[in-house]
């Protein structure tokens, strides 16, 4: 289940993410939906939450790429979102 909480500091993330601007340089294609029924099972399916309680994932957005854990690239369509190759943090999300 994808539910993502943005949290302020590294310390109380889960990962740390970079968002890039190239589908072949992220690890993961994400597709921000507003359903958490939807998100549910599919890490490239990404439901923002408020409560840290609520979410599976809680992550701190940096600017750098060696200092992330997790590269992602936004898309619009739900079909394409998903893993780009094997990574650590597959269905860990």
């Amino acid at each position: 289940m994808a539910l993502i909480c943005e949290v302020g500091s590294r310390s109380a993330a889960d990962i740390a993410v970079c968002v890039v601007g190239s589908r072949s340089v992220a690890d993961l294609l994400v597709c921000k939906v507003e359903s958490r029924s939807v998100a549910q099972g599919i890490d490239g399916l990404w439901c923002e939450v408020m409560s840290r309680s609520v979410a599976s994932s809680k992550v701190k957005f940096v600017a750098s790429r060696s200092s992330a854990d997790l590269l992602i690239c936004y898309v619009t369509s739900r079909s394409v979102a998903g893993w780009t190759r094997e990574h650590p943090l597959k269905g860990k999300l």
